[in-house]
């Protein structure tokens, strides 16, 4: 299998987040509890919703999430890690999965915009890990220089849970036809979501679907 191109596809996202690397010299953060920082580490955090649950929160759309964490290896100089993110996300009426690429990093600000507004609001914290997202997420093919959305990582109340904070929308494409870019908006109640590790072959359609 061929190793997920995000050196260069993450790199360019750091640089438009203007702080999406992590240095060996960078103070620790929640992050590191999920995933230690170092070259070549993943983890996959999973949820799927079972029928009571979708039935007790109609308004949910979301039936599942999968969200694949790897750094990959130093470049540059000095040498910088890219903390690479891919999530697969699942929806209600539709049976192919949607994906989405990007690059995160903690961030003192992460849900503080250039205007100092507040970024997502069910976010009730300044530092997370702020995750931006491509506007093609498409390894395959020229990263876009457009940003494809906003989201925001926090580690949960243990190592093995993530939380997932969305903004109202993602630029997403399914891997049938990656060509296509779909905005994907989400409403109040697809806006946090409370991840748990599993397996790595839990995130091996993730992968797939970001290296081939």
């Amino acid at each position: 299998m061929r190793r997920l191109n995000l050196a260069a596809g993450v790199g360019a996202i750091a640089l438009l987040a203007g702080a999406c690397n992590v240095t060996a010299a960078q103070a620790a953060s929640p992050l590191d509890d999920l995933i230690a920082p170092k070259a070549g580490n993943s983890a996959c955090f999973t949820r799927v919703y079972d029928a009571d649950h979708l039935h007790n929160n109609p308004k949910q759309t979301t039936t599942a999430m999968v969200v694949w964490l790897t750094y990959d290896k130093a470049y540059g100089d000095p040498a910088i890690l890219a903390l690479g993110l891919g999530i697969g996300i699942s929806r209600k009426g539709d049976s192919l999965p949607l994906f989405a690429q990007g690059g995160c990093a903690w961030d003192e600000r992460a849900n503080r915009d250039t205007s100092d507004r507040r970024m997502i609001e069910e976010f009730k914290k300044e530092a997370g890990g702020g995750c931006m997202m491509s506007a093609r997420p498409d390894v395959f093919d020229v990263l876009s220089a457009e940003e494809g959305g906003y989201l925001i990582l926090d580690r949960g109340k243990d190592s093995d849970t993530l939380v997932v904070y969305l903004e109202d929308y993602l630029t997403m494409v399914k891997q049938a036809d990656r060509a296509k870019q779909l905005d994907i908006t989400f409403g109040a109640a697809d806006r946090v979501f409370l991840l748990r590790r599993a397996a790595a072959k839990d995130c091996d359609f993730v992968e797939r679907a970001m290296t081939r």
